[in-house]
């Protein structure tokens, strides 16, 4: 595996697993019997939702945001992104195969081994978006699946006084490579946006933060 495809693999996997945790809360009694009566409501991400690409720049007009394609990098498809997963869970010793995920919403790559992945996944009916919250369960779940990880919090967060993420850094080894890695979370309309950007170097995942953080507008949401 190239060095660019290991790094997207893993930050795709961590970043799934992260998500999972992070809005799996338990709920309370009377979450657990509105969520009886609206058993239909969705557990993945429609395609509307998901957003779509323009000539490699990323849309999302229902809830309202978009991020610009950095020069000279390389978008992913969702197919892609599906391998790239099964490979990182492979590289992390996790249930090898393919998950066919209907929340991957947006990926790009340069040829350094730098990356951008985004996933949108539907909240618990009455979940509440506490970035506290989001935060201990994204620490707890990276401890879980990675013992060695070196976790702290993000001192570059992707938001604004509207949208605040919920972030944190983490420094692992995998088969003999330091790697370095943002995983972010906001709540947005009953969806929690994650954004996780990986690199080689701390020098270098501070300069992606910065660029991503130019390149990621907030808009005004439509009515879905």
């Amino acid at each position: 595996m190239t060095q660019a495809r290991q790094l997207s693999a893993i930050a795709f996997t961590t970043l799934i697993l992260a998500v999972g945790i992070a809005t799996a809360q338990e709920p309370s009694l009377a979450e657990q019997a509105a969520a009886a009566r609206a058993h239909s409501a969705p557990t993945q991400a429609t395609p509307t939702v998901l957003g779509h690409l323009v000539q490699g720049d990323y849309y999302n007009e229902v809830l309202g945001f978009q991020i610009r394609h950095i020069r000279g990098w390389t978008s992913m498809s969702r197919g892609s992104m599906n391998v790239d997963e099964a490979l990182g869970r492979e590289a992390l010793g996790l249930q090898p195969g393919i998950n066919q995920s209907a929340n991957r919403a947006f990926g790009m790559h340069d040829e350094g081994g730098n990356n951008v992945m985004v996933t949108i996944v539907p909240m618990p009916a009455g979940a509440a978006p506490d970035p506290a919250a989001l935060k201990s369960a994204m620490a707890n779940v990276l401890k879980a699946q990675i013992p060695s990880a070196e976790i702290s919090d993000e001192s570059l967060p992707l938001g604004d006084n509207l949208h605040r993420f919920a972030g944190l850094r983490a420094t692992y080894t995998i088969a003999n490579r330091e790697i370095f890695q943002s995983l972010q979370v906001v709540v947005v309309n009953g969806y929690a946006v994650s954004i996780a950007t990986t690199s080689l170097s701390a020098e270098q995942l501070r300069s992606l933060l910065n660029q991503l953080r130019g390149s990621l507008q907030w808009t005004q949401p439509s009515a879905r």
